[in-house]
Parts: C-alpha cells; sequence; structure tokens
C-alpha cells in the first residue's frame, strides 16, 4: 500500500517540479547568458516536460504490475506472478529505452540517471519474481529468489526517491 501511494505523490510532485523548474530556469538562463537563444531554452524546457511525462506514464504502468504482483502474491497464484514479474521486465525494459531518448537539462540529469538505475532495479526484481514463480509453481521452493527480488524492489524505490529528490521535488 506505502508503494502505491509514494509512486502516486512522487509522479504528481516530479510532474509539477518539472514544469515549473523548466520554466524558472529558461527564465534564469535567459537572464544569465546571452549565448544561449530562446529557441535552445524552450527545446531544453520541453525535453524535461516531455521525460516528465515519459517518467509519469511508466511509472503508472509499473504501479499496474506491481499491483498485479501483488494480487497474485496474495492469491497464491504462481501463474499470474509469473505473468506480472514478466510484464515488469518488458515494461522496465521498455522504459529504459524511452528514457535513454531524452536529452534532459542539466538540472534533471541525475535524477534522469537515477530515474534509469530504478528502472534496472525493478526490471532486477522482476526477474528474479519470475524465477521464483515458475520454481514454486513446479513444486520447488523460490525463497531465494523471491528474497532477491525483494532486495532490487526496495533498491529501486531507493533510486525513484533519490530521482525525486534530485529532481528538486521532496
Amino acid at each position: 500500500m506505502y508503494m502505491k501511494k509514494y509512486i502516486y505523490f512522487v509522479l504528481l510532485i516530479l510532474l509539477f517540479g518539472l514544469i515549473v523548474s523548466g520554466f524558472a530556469e529558461s527564465q534564469n538562463d535567459e537572464n544569465a547568458s546571452q549565448s544561449s537563444s530562446p529557441l535552445n531554452t524552450f527545446k531544453s524546457a520541453y525535453q524535461d516536460i516531455a521525460w516528465g511525462n515519459n517518467v509519469q506514464k511508466h511509472l503508472r504502468i509499473l504501479k499496474t504490475d506491481l499491483d498485479g504482483v501483488s494480487n497474485a502474491t496474495n492469491n497464491s497464484d504462481y501463474t499470474m506472478l509469473a505473468v506480472y514479474a514478466q510484464q515488469i521486465v518488458n515494461d522496465t525494459q521498455n522504459a529504459t529505452k524511452e528514457n535513454d531518448q531524452y536529452t534532459v537539462s542539466p538540472k534533471l540529469q541525475d535524477a534522469q540517471k537515477e530515474w534509469r538505475v530504478a528502472l534496472q532495479d525493478y526490471n532486477s526484481a522482476g526477474q528474479f519474481l519470475l524465477h521464483g514463480a515458475n520454481e514454486t509453481k513446479n513444486g520447488t521452493v523460490g525463497a531465494e529468489n523471491f528474497l532477491k527480488a525483494r532486495t532490487f524492489r526496495n533498491s529501486g524505490t531507493d533510486h525513484l526517491k533519490r530521482a525525486s529528490e534530485l529532481a528538486g521535488i521532496t
């Protein structure tokens, strides 16, 4: 439950912060340097906003995947757990590819890197969860893989928090 609320909170604040900081930064850039054209400032702000929207989109997708994992776990449905774990793997791979297509302003570059690390950790969590679910379906205990999945999920959440801090969202 805490993860769901946190993702929504981070999502809303990240988007709001990106929009506000993008426009504020564009004003500061214009005043501080005559070499940066208004067009370049606009492009940079646009990339920041587009990246923020992309993060928001993928947070919603990831939340759906995590809700599915939670429901499957609560129902001891390891077949569905494997399905949702595979979705986490696929969705984080797609999110990483899309993330790498954005060139954000220097102010958001570290946040973008942290978001990427969070996605990598969630991807690893999905992979271990998938292995654990498949082991359990086959009659062996997947406890070690489930523990590794939890470790990577927690690390991903820590990187997600760090990304929001670096984006100026506290």
